[in-house]
């Protein structure tokens, strides 16, 4: 899967999506076909969160051996709960390869690639989960996603980039971005719990023109980091300009009313997607390796029952101060934010 995964990281050509589609078919399908082998495979639990859950996969020939075709390959699954109703695998993988791709750049995104799991492999998937919900792992499509997680000899990073922009429709004598308004927001809710709470990080400084702020904001994602490769990062968000694509899209896709007035629209979907990926950045301890920096969670949203709820967020965050800091609470609520 390695091969697929360098491939499918490079830009998209004008000639042809893929290199070889024969080679890609054939290595997909032999992985699927161990996928479905329990015999031949062994999977670990990773983590789950609401509608998916990821597991390593590996051939079991030798427990000692690498993992064979799986190396740096995850397993990601969907969870059947009752009540939801996530988008299917194959809508996805659609919106992935005819949307995102085209609009983000294939180089800027994690890989996936879709197949089907047994329902005795989705049994044993099932087992293996150590939480209690409801939900369930039924036979269908899955993926095989690129794994980004740490490795010997790099530095990693996972962390949601947010709304790179102000909200069009906040209000006009706002001091705080969305972003940091919503965080205000929930570290109040936190605190009354009597949880503790920090103050969060404006994501209007991984974007900021101001090349000393950046810094200073990657110092705060990343404050255990040297200098160094602090530096090293956030010239790396530059070269790549990942990090401001990505706010272009979510302004582009959505201009002034959309949330109020069409918030059906395939375009401002995509932009409340991209407010809420997650960003992996893996960085070799050797300077003359290249840093990978890819998005992931990418997935197309629900739109049609996520509406009301990013409008009630929107009104609540509205009406009760939070973005002016106007907020009526016992304990002053603390942020940094770049917009003022």
């Amino acid at each position: 899967m390695e091969t697929i995964w360098k491939q499918r990281s490079k830009p998209i050509s004008r000639g042809s999506i893929h290199y070889d589609e024969g080679i890609e078919v054939n290595t997909l399908r032999e992985c699927e076909g161990l996928v479905n082998s329990p015999q031949k495979v062994n999977f670990e639990y990773v983590a789950e969160g609401r509608a998916n859950v990821v597991f390593s996969v590996w051939e079991s020939k030798d427990p000692t051996a690498p993992k064979g075709r799986f190396e740096g390959t995850l397993l990601r699954v969907p969870k059947a709960t009752l009540g939801v109703t996530p988008c299917d695998y194959e809508t996805l993988q659609d919106f992935h390869e005819n949307q995102v791709e085209s609009r983000v750049g294939r180089q800027h995104l994690v890989p996936q690639a879709l197949i089907q799991i047994s329902a005795e492999v989705a049994a044993i998937l099932h087992k293996k989960r150590n939480k209690t919900d409801e939900s369930e792992i039924r036979a269908g499509y899955a993926m095989l996603i690129q794994d980004m997680s740490a490795s010997s000899g790099y530095l990693v990073l996972e962390f949601k980039p947010k709304w790179l922009a102000q909200s069009p429709i906040a209000p006009s004598d706002s001091k705080r971005c969305r972003t940091c308004a919503r965080e205000a927001f929930r570290n109040n809710q936190k605190h009354a719990k009597g949880g503790a709470v920090t103050i969060p990080l404006c994501p209007l400084g991984l974007v900021h023109e101001n090349p000393a702020i950046v810094i200073d904001t990657v110092k705060r994602l990343v404050p255990e980091w040297t200098e160094q490769d602090r530096k090293r990062l956030s010239d790396a968000f530059e070269r790549s300009g990942i990090l401001k694509k990505l706010r272009e899209l979510q302004t582009k896709g959505d201009p002034n009313r959309a949330l109020l007035d069409n918030p059906s629209n395939p375009d401002f979907g995509l932009a409340m997607t991209l407010r809420d990926c997650s960003c992996y950045v893996r960085m070799p301890t050797d300077v003359n390796l290249d840093m990978e920096i890819k998005l992931a969670d990418v997935d197309k949203k629900n739109w049609e029952e996520k509406q009301t709820y990013w409008q009630e967020s929107h009104w609540n965050l509205v009406n009760n101060g939070w973005y002016t800091c106007e907020e009526q609470v016992d304990t002053p609520i603390l942020t940094e934010c770049l917009l003022s």
